[in-house]
């Protein structure tokens, strides 16, 4: 029943084709939901808050979204039916943004609820890639921010919601590394060395909260949620394809800290029954 109710409540997915390429994409949108309210800072607001966002987030009168027709998913694929997801275009910046935000409330009510074993280390290096993430498109100074690891054990047992949200954040974090390899790309051909240390971080904190955000998915008692095939996505695939490139565009030590942590989320993949496939 738990896992249904999830599924009844789609989640809305950029489809890869359409992740947002350059910052203005997305600054656009993070300029919009700050003065909404609607931002980073969620990760560390109320409960109350943080139901009434995700309604708000939810809200097509709020996100700009239509259905990705013509880019070869007009058909969902078995993951998109088993995670609800929905791959829509639209606002490509403000869909982007929302449904990580979305993704992380649940992810957050789940934990405040079920309780995680994860360790506070990651649990901090999860809950700082929205505010990197907003840092970054904004162009904003780092600040600090408090975050408050949940329980080891939570008053219910929503193992088959653990499932979904933990999943339904990784896929939207994948994106977010997609769209800062994008950008160690982009910003190499221009020459602008900064930039290409700006976005190879962001990649690589992005990419380890993916990686946090696999175990929040199977952090639960053996035997609790199905067995899963190991496919890939098409946007962990993207990030093994330009893998070179990234190499020869970024600062050695800096392309090392991002490799390591690609290959630690594929080990982490390979080395589990984690449920990671679709497109």
């Amino acid at each position: 029943m738990e896992a249904d109710r999830f599924q009844a409540a789609q989640f809305r997915l950029l489809h890869p084709d359409l992740v947002p390429q350059r910052r203005e994409v997305l600054s656009h949108a993070a300029s919009m939901l700050v003065q909404m309210g609607l931002d980073d800072t969620l990760v560390s607001a109320s409960p109350v808050h943080q139901r009434l966002a995700r309604v708000v987030l939810a809200s097509s009168d709020v996100i700009e979204w239509s259905p990705a027709r013509g880019y070869g998913l007009d058909e969902p694929t078995d993951y998109d039916v088993h995670f609800g997801v929905v791959r829509v275009g639209g606002d490509r910046g403000a869909v982007f943004l929302s449904g990580l935000l979305i993704a992380y409330l649940d992810v957050l009510e789940n934990a405040a609820r079920m309780g995680t074993t994860l360790p506070e280390e990651d649990w901090r290096t999860l809950m700082w890639a929205p505010t990197a993430l907003f840092d970054h498109v904004l162009g904003r100074a780092p600040a600090g921010m408090t975050i408050t690891t949940p329980a080891r054990r939570g008053p219910e047992h929503l193992p088959q919601e653990r499932w979904m949200t933990g999943h339904r954040l990784f896929y939207a974090l994948l994106q977010a590394v997609r769209f800062a390899v994008g950008g160690v790309l982009r910003a190499s051909v221009d020459g602008a060395e900064s930039q290409v240390v700006d976005e190879i971080e962001l990649a690589t904190s992005t990419l380890r909260a993916a990686t946090v955000a696999l175990r929040f998915a199977g952090d639960v008692a053996p035997g609790a949620v199905p067995q899963g095939t190991r496919l890939e996505t098409r946007d962990h695939c993207y990030l093994w394809k330009v893998l070179d490139q990234v190499r020869v565009a970024a600062p050695r030590v800096l392309y090392e800290r991002y490799a390591t942590a690609l290959r630690r989320l594929n080990d982490l993949r390979t080395s589990t029954a984690l449920l990671a496939a679709g497109n």
